[in-house]
C-alpha cells in the first residue's frame, strides 16, 4: 500500500470519502510511524490504547460505508499541544504539578475536531510552563527536530510542530501567545496559523483543575499543518459563526476572501527589534521577499507598523504577568517570584521587570494596560487598511542546537542574548491581536527549514490564508526530513 504519511490532510480525507483507502489503513501508518520514530524524536507524550484507536478507525469506516460522513476530517488521525484537555488522556500544560492530570472533558477545539469525525490519537509535547522557544521539561524530555536531532523543534507547541514534520499527523492543533506556534512552524518547516485573538474558543486550553480560566488576552489558537490548503481545512472545522461562547464574537472567518483579480500591497522588514539576522536566513529571507517584488500582481513596499518594540515587550510582560499572579493565587511574593522566575531562566531583565510588575498589578492599573492594548491594535488596524499583509521573519535564525535556555547565541560571529532571538519577533506583534500566518520559504545548507511571518488584518483570517497559498506558490514548500527517505 502506498504511505499517505506526508500527504496533505486533504488528500486524504478525500481518498477515504472515496473509498480508496480505509481510515484503519490510514492510521494503521501513523501509528506505526510514530511506534517507530518517536523514541527518537519524542514529541508524542501520552497516546491513547492503539486498540481503541484502531477500534475507532473501523467505526468510522462502517460508518463512511453506510454514506453517513461525520464531517470535514472523517477518519483522519490527528494529534494536539499538550495544552488542550482530551478526555481519558494526561494534560500537563507544562506544569510539574500536573504531570499526571487526567483530563476529564474535552477541550472546545478538541470537541469540535471529534465532532468532525478526526480520530484523536494523542498529546504533543511542550515546553516548561508553556514559556520557551524550545520543547523541553522534566518528565516527557526534550523533542528532537525531524531535520536534525540535534536541534530543538521551537516552543511550546514544539512537539506539534515536530509531529508534523515526521509524519506522525497531518494536522495538529496548537497555541500562540509568545511565537508558541510560529517558532517551531519556522523550526520544523510547516505551517501554522496564530488566529485573530479571540476568534476561537479557548475553553479546556491551558486550565489547570480548580484554577480560574486565564490567558483570555494575549493567548490564541490555531491550526498548523504541512500546506495552507490544510490550515483552511482545520479553521472550516474549528471556526463557528455562531455565537457560542460570549468571549468569542460571532465573526464569520471565510466572510473575507480575496479576489483573484486584485494586486496585493505587501509591506515587508527586513528584521524586527533591530535584530541582525543570522546570515543565511536573511539571505534566504531576502531572496523570497526580492521574488515577491518581481511579481507583476504585488506591490512591495519597504514599510511596518509604527510601533515602539521595546514599551509593547513591557506591555506583553504585564498582561502575561497579571495572569501569572492570579495562577499564583494564595502564594505570597507573586510580583518576586514572576521576575526571579524570568530573569533565573531566561536572563532577561526587561522580561523579568515586566513580568513582576503585571504579578502585583492593581485592578486600576490592569485596565490601563489593556487600554494601552487597544490603542495600540487599533493602530495595527490602521495600517492594514492600507496594506493587505505585512511580511517579517520568524526569528533571528533557523533552529539551534540544544542548550539550556537563557544561554546566549553566537550569530555573524557576535553575541545575541536567548531571548532576543525570539521576543522582538514575536511579543510585541502579539499584542495588537491580529492574525498572522507562518510558512517555509526554503532550507540552510545544513539542512535546516526556515520561514516567514505573515500579519494580515484582525479577522481576515481566511484571506490571509489564500494570500498564504498564492505565497506558498513561490516557494519549495514543505519538504520531507532527509531521516524518512528510507
Amino acid at each position: 500500500m502506498k504511505s499517505i504519511l506526508f500527504e496533505n490532510a486533504e488528500e486524504i480525507v478525500r481518498q477515504i470519502a472515496a473509498g480508496e483507502i480505509s481510515s484503519v489503513e490510514v492510521t494503521s501508518q501513523f501509528l506505526a510511524q510514530i511506534k517507530r520514530y518517536n523514541i527518537a524524536i519524542n514529541a508524542i507524550t501520552d497516546k491513547r490504547d492503539q486498540a481503541d484507536i484502531l477500534e475507532e478507525a473501523r467505526e468510522k469506516d462502517q460508518l463512511m460505508g453506510e454514506g453517513k460522513s461525520l464531517g470535514l476530517l472523517h477518519g483522519l488521525p490527528v494529534t494536539v499541544k499538550d495544552t488542550f484537555n482530551v478526555k481519558g488522556l494526561i494534560t500537563s500544560n507544562g506544569n510539574p504539578r500536573l504531570k499526571s492530570n487526567i483530563a476529564t472533558r474535552d477541550a472546545e477545539l478538541v470537541r469540535r475536531l471529534k465532532e468532525a469525525g478526526a480520530i484523536i490519537m494523542g498529546k504533543t509535547n511542550l515546553a516548561l510552563f508553556a514559556l520557551d522557544w524550545q520543547s523541553d521539561n522534566a518528565w516527557f524530555g526534550k523533542t528532537n527536530n525531524p531535520y536534525d536531532l540535534e536541534c530543538v523543534v521551537g516552543g511550546s507547541s514544539g512537539g506539534s510542530a515536530a509531529s508534523l514534520a515526521a509524519g506522525f499527523t497531518a494536522l495538529e492543533l496548537g497555541a500562540d501567545a509568545g511565537g508558541s506556534i510560529r517558532v517551531p512552524a519556522h523550526f520544523c518547516g510547516v505551517c501554522g496559523l496564530r488566529t485573530t485573538e479571540s476568534a476561537l474558543p479557548a475553553r479546556g486550553n491551558m486550565h489547570s483543575p480548580g484554577q480560574l480560566r486565564i490567558g483570555r488576552y494575549l493567548t490564541t489558537t490555531g491550526p498548523m499543518a504541512r500546506s495552507v490548503g490544510d490550515l483552511i481545512l482545520m479553521l472550516k472545522v474549528l471556526s463557528n459563526k455562531e455565537q457560542q461562547f460570549s468571549e468569542n464574537p460571532p465573526v464569520d472567518l471565510f466572510q473575507y476572501s480575496l479576489d483573484a483579480n486584485e494586486k496585493l500591497n505587501i509591506a515587508y522588514s527586513d528584521t524586527l527589534g533591530r535584530v541582525d539576522l543570522d546570515r543565511e536566513y536573511k539571505e534566504i529571507y531576502l531572496e523570497f521577499v526580492e521574488k515577491i517584488g518581481q511579481e507583476p500582481g504585488m506591490k512591495l513596499s519597504n514599510d511596518r507598523p509604527q510601533y515602539n518594540s521595546d514599551r509593547l515587550v513591557d506591555l506583553w510582560g504585564k498582561i502575561a504577568g497579571f495572569d501569572f499572579g492570579v495562577a499564583l493565587k494564595g502564594i505570597p511574593f507573586k510580583k518576586l517570584i514572576a521576575s526571579t522566575f524570568i530573569s533565573k531562566k531566561y536572563k532577561d531583565k526587561q522580561w523579568a521587570r515586566a513580568m513582576g510588575k503585571g504579578a502585583g498589578l492593581s485592578i486600576r492599573s490592569y485596565a490601563q494596560a489593556l487600554e494601552q492594548k487597544d490603542d495600540i491594535s487599533d493602530r495595527f488596524t490602521k495600517f492594514f487598511d492600507q496594506y493587505d499583509v505585512w511580511i517579517t521573519p520568524v526569528s533571528a535564525g533557523p533552529a539551534f542546537n540544544h542548550q539550556s535556555p537563557g544561554t546566549p547565541f553566537t550569530i555573524n560571529e557576535k553575541r545575541l542574548p536567548y531571548t532576543s532571538a525570539f521576543i522582538p519577533f514575536n511579543f510585541p506583534t502579539t499584542v495588537p491581536g491580529h492574525p498572522i500566518l507562518v510558512i517555509p520559504i526554503g532550507q540552510t545548507a545544513k539542512g535546516l527549514p526556515v520561514g516567514i511571518q505573515i500579519h494580515a488584518q484582525k479577522w481576515h483570517d481566511h484571506k490571509l490564508l489564500q494570500i498564504g497559498q498564492v505565497l506558498e506558490k513561490m516557494t519549495p514548500g514543505f519538504r520531507k526530513p532527509n531521516m524518512f527517505d528510507n
